[in-house]
Order: C-alpha cells, then sequence, then structure tokens
C-alpha cells in the first residue's frame, strides 16, 4: 500500500468523524425560564417584623418568670433600640410600668411611650401598616395617662407617709413625756406615802404619853407631824398633777402611734396595664 493511499485514508476517518453526530453530554441545553419569585414572609419587612414582635411575645412571660419583670423591661429596650419597632417600644413601656420600683422607671416607661409614637410618625425602616399608626398613638396616649396618674399616686404616698411619720414622731414623744409625768406621779405617791407613814409614826408616839398625861415637850413629835402633813400635801399634789398629765398624754401617744403606723401600712393602689386595659394592684403592709 502507498504512502498516499494511506494519507487518503486517514484525511477519510477524520472527516468523516468532525461530520459524525455529537454525544448526549456534549449537546447544549437549553436554558429554563426563570420561575418568577413570589413574595415571602422573609422578603415581607412588615411580615418579618410581625413574626419578630410575635417571638418576643412568646419569650417575655418566660423571661418575667425566670429572671423577673425588671430584667424583662431591660431586655425589651434593648429590643426596641436595636428594631426601632412601634410596637416593641409600647411592650417595653407597659413592662417598665409594672416594674414601679423608683420614678425612674416610669421614665423609661414615659419615653417608650413618646417613642412609639415618634416612630410610628416617621419610621426609619417600615415595621407597620398605615392603619397602625393609630393605634400606637392610642396605646402611647394610654400609658402616658397611667404613667401620669401613677406618679401622682407616688406623689400622695409620699406625702401620707410623710405626715405618718410625723405623726409616730409626734406619738412617741408623747408616750416619752407622759410616761415622765406617770413618774411624777408615782414619786408624789411615794410621797404622800412617807407624809402618811410620818404622821402614823406621830400618832404611835403621842398616843401613850397623851393617856399617860406625862410632862413632855411635844414639840419635836409635833414637827414630826407636821414634815408628815407636808409630805403628804405635797406627794397628793405631785401624784395629781403627774397623773392628770401623764394619762391623757399616754393616751394621745398610743392612738398617734398606732394610726401612724395604720397609716404606713394603709392600702396603697397601683395603675398597671393588663392585657385587655388598666387594673389596679392593691398592696397591704408596712412600707
Amino acid at each position: 500500500m502507498s504512502v498516499a493511499y494511506r494519507r487518503f485514508v486517514v484525511a477519510f476517518v477524520c472527516v468523516a468523524s468532525c461530520l459524525g453526530p455529537l454525544p448526549a453530554s456534549a449537546t447544549p441545553k437549553a436554558r429554563r425560564p426563570a420561575a418568577p419569585q413570589q413574595p415571602g414572609k422573609a422578603d415581607d419587612p412588615l411580615r418579618a417584623a410581625a413574626a419578630e414582635r410575635d417571638a418576643l411575645v412568646a419569650r417575655i412571660g418566660e423571661l418575667e418568670a425566670i429572671q423577673g419583670v425588671e430584667h424583662c423591661a431591660r431586655w425589651l429596650s434593648g429590643q426596641a433600640w436595636d428594631t426601632q419597632d412601634p410596637w416593641i417600644h409600647i411592650m417595653a413601656a407597659r413592662t417598665w410600668l409594672k416594674v414601679q420600683t423608683s420614678a425612674a422607671t416610669l421614665d423609661r416607661a414615659a419615653f417608650h411611650a413618646r417613642e412609639a409614637v415618634a416612630l410610628a410618625d416617621a419610621p426609619p425602616v417600615p415595621r407597620i401598616d398605615a392603619d397602625e399608626v393609630a393605634r400606637v398613638h392610642a396605646e402611647s396616649e394610654s400609658l402616658q395617662l397611667s404613667v401620669a396618674e401613677r406618679r401622682a399616686e407616688i406623689r400622695r404616698v409620699r406625702a401620707d407617709l410623710r405626715a405618718a411619720d410625723r405623726q409616730i414622731r409626734r406619738g412617741r414623744r408623747e408616750l416619752i413625756v407622759g410616761g415622765a409625768m406617770m413618774a411624777v406621779a408615782a414619786l408624789g405617791g411615794g410621797l404622800a406615802l412617807g407624809g402618811s407613814a410620818y404622821k402614823r409614826r406621830f400618832d404611835e408616839a403621842i398616843a401613850p404619853v397623851l393617856a399617860a398625861e406625862l410632862p413632855v415637850d411635844l414639840a419635836p413629835l409635833r414637827a414630826l407631824d407636821v414634815q408628815g402633813s407636808q409630805m403628804l400635801v405635797a406627794g397628793a399634789v405631785l401624784a395629781a398633777v403627774g397623773l392628770i398629765a401623764g394619762v391623757p398624754l399616754l393616751a394621745l401617744g398610743g392612738r398617734d402611734l398606732r394610726l401612724g403606723r395604720q397609716q404606713r401600712g394603709r392600702l396603697s393602689l397601683q395603675v398597671q396595664p393588663g392585657p385587655g386595659g388598666l387594673s389596679l394592684v392593691g398592696r397591704f403592709g408596712a412600707r
């Protein structure tokens, strides 16, 4: 076989292989049209915000039960700052209103209520629907009214406590003075008893002398009688003055002390937001 014939065969084989069908793996696939993306919960900021609020509401009860209301209020304040959500600010205001440990907690509740209104009117990011703005305003006004009522209640309670403390101090002073007057009365009673003892000794000493009609100088005995009479009169006066002044003072002091303590332990009404509105909570016992 000649060299020219071999070259012809090789060229024919190469041309035939190039003209043959391509394998299935080498055929280009037609690109599928992209499916239209449907908006889901993660793509809707309002739905995502609502889901986030639902998750926070589910955790509030657990946090209050485990770590206390104040810790839950601080946690909600942080969440409100991070999310800039008006409803989370409302939840934080409600929780701070539950704490009520001082006037500072009421200030925080009022701040969150005002911040909720500001975020509802001019939100940096959309977190609520337009129809929820009026509800946020109503909730904020209700919370601020509760804060104002609670502040007035705190001022009234503090004034009553100061009045109760003054009454307790007055009652204690009256008891002290009344006790001193009763001590004076006891001293007068002792003096009167001493005077009566002197007079009894005089009577016992002078009776035999008078019976025997002895010529004895009775001046010393009569001096003893005069001294006994003076002691008896002075003791009676002191006892009367002590009793007249001491008994009323003891009665007034006991009454003022009792009323002051009762006033300190009186019923204290607290306005707190509940699930269906505002609720009144009473506390008994000494403060």
